[in-house]
């Protein structure tokens, strides 16, 4: 069903509504994961990126404006198989939020969650401009990774994090590989892009007349790391990233 004004933001109390027990808190030295809870952190998320909307440029739902974004995210919450997280920053304290223990510098999430399969996505993945080119990306994936990866208790024991990102978006497939991913192939055509106003997001164009009514198309590179790639050398990866100074 669609989301009402009122439902923007979510049920009070706050529910998460995941398939999987979610921990409060996933930490390094330099940064936490917490649940993405829209009263919470959604105002100061909507200042850090207010003029910077291009930056959702290569993903295929709106999240240009905060209505939009909202929208977006109650849509994931309602999906069973979703989590997201917001990603702090524990090196950069905010004194508006000292509860926060550092300052909001991303969502993260998991997507696609199958624990019968036993696989997810880690998506989306986005850093605020503030942030980028920082420890934080690193350290959002390697957590992400060890608690899906790793095994029980530590970890939910799962086989395989895939990440899919757009053959032009170069900076999410650099830290994917990055960070240990593998490069499965190339799915074409695989999203349609929606409008948004001002400006328009990354795509192709396709055959006049179809039913996509002229949205721009997507194709996707799909990367993974499985079990054995994380018990072969995946995890060190992660310590390695973890220890890095910048």
């Amino acid at each position: 069903p669609e989301v009402s004004e009122e439902e923007l933001y979510g049920p009070e109390p706050y529910d998460l509504n995941f398939i999987l027990p979610v921990p409060p808190v996933l930490s390094t030295d330099k940064l936490r994961l917490i649940p993405f809870i829209p009263r919470v952190h959604a105002a100061a998320y909507f200042d850090a990126v207010r003029g910077h909307e291009t930056m959702y440029q290569y993903m295929p739902v709106p999240l240009e404006n905060p209505s939009d974004f909202l929208r977006t995210l109650e849509m994931c919450r309602r999906d069973k198989t979703a989590v997201m997280f917001a990603v702090i920053d524990t090196t950069h304290p905010d004194a508006k939020h000292p509860e926060w223990e550092g300052s909001l510098a991303g969502m993260f999430g998991l997507l696609h969650t199958d624990k019968t399969s036993l696989v997810t996505e880690i998506g989306p993945a986005i850093v605020l401009p503030a942030f980028q080119r920082t420890h934080v990306a690193s350290h959002a994936v390697g957590l992400l990774l060890k608690h899906v990866l790793d095994i029980a208790p530590s970890g939910l024991g799962f086989r395989k994090v895939k990440w899919v990102a757009s053959p032009s978006n170069l900076p999410s497939n650099k830290l994917a590989q990055r960070m240990g991913f593998k490069l499965e192939g190339l799915i074409r055509w695989v999203l349609v892009m929606p409008r948004v106003e001002g400006y328009q997001k990354d795509g192709k164009e396709a055959r006049a007349g179809d039913a996509g009514d002229g949205l721009l198309g997507r194709d996707s590179n799909a990367l993974a790391v499985c079990w054995d790639d994380w018990e072969e050398g995946g995890r060190e990866l992660v310590q390695q990233a973890f220890a890095r100074v910048a």
